[in-house]
């Protein structure tokens, strides 16, 4: 089976290569890309870099020249849901794009293996279930999702490249599964802008332009070390769940 893997940002690339084995390392147009074969699988891992356009080009991209099985996106993901933590994992059993004006559910036919996985995990005791993605276009508030979602879903995470992926994967009728790892639960309200971080394509975060934000804003420091911790912890728990998940392919 073919399969493309689509990841914003380097480290959820890295958490996804570490575990398939040694990669033919190279580059998918621009963007950094890694193929590994397995007895079964020709798998493509492809960095699209962070938001809407970037997700929706490498996955047009991908199914142009690749014509995959299927498709996932992964990575890290902001919880909605309050009984989330940082680690846990969610797998998508519905997707969303939201924005000021509303949401709106993506008729994306989701991978069957989702569910099943998801089942599995939890006879075995392990923190992954399945949930709603909701995507956005900027920066948006949890406290807000959460006030318009209204309890209409369960297990509600937040992240800003699913629904566009979902989108090209409908269009296509290519199979999706979305798998995130909690980065930051509902309580922690980010005080800055991802923009604000990265170069002007969304691609990389730029460290001069951190410590520039740092120096504007300095109350989010205490912050952004919280973050660095839990996203390591959202990193382990990713590597260590797909592994799981990548022999029930």
């Amino acid at each position: 089976m073919k399969i493309g893997i689509i990841t914003a940002m380097p480290e959820e690339f890295r958490a996804v290569a570490g575990i398939l084995g040694a990669a033919d390392s190279m580059k998918f147009g621009s963007l950094r890309a890694g193929r590994f074969n397995t007895a079964e699988h020709d798998i493509l891992l492809v960095e699209s870099g962070m938001g809407f356009d970037n997700a929706a080009r490498a996955a047009e991209a991908l199914i142009h020249d690749t014509c995959p099985d299927l498709l996932i996106t992964t990575g890290f993901c902001g919880g909605i849901a309050p009984e989330l933590q940082a680690g846990d994992v969610v797998v998508a059993k519905t997707i969303i794009i939201a924005n000021e004006s509303g949401s709106d559910e993506i008729p994306v036919q989701l991978s069957n293996v989702g569910p099943t996985f998801v089942a599995r995990q939890a006879t075995e005791g392990h923190r992954v279930v399945e949930g709603a993605f909701v995507s956005t276009t900027t920066i948006t508030s949890k406290k807000y999702l959460a006030e318009m979602l209204s309890d209409r879903y369960r297990n509600a995470v937040v992240e800003m490249e699913s629904g566009a992926i979902a989108v090209v994967a409908a269009k296509n009728n290519i199979p999706l599964l979305a798998i995130r790892a909690v980065s930051d639960s509902a309580a922690e309200e980010l005080k800055f802008s991802l923009d604000e971080f990265c170069t002007p394509d969304m691609r990389r975060i730029h460290p001069g332009k951190v410590l520039l934000t740092i120096l504007r804003k300095p109350r989010i420091t205490p912050q952004l070390m919280r973050l660095s911790r839990s996203s390591r912890k959202a990193a382990e728990s990713l590597s260590v769940t797909l592994s799981r998940l990548f022999p029930l392919l």
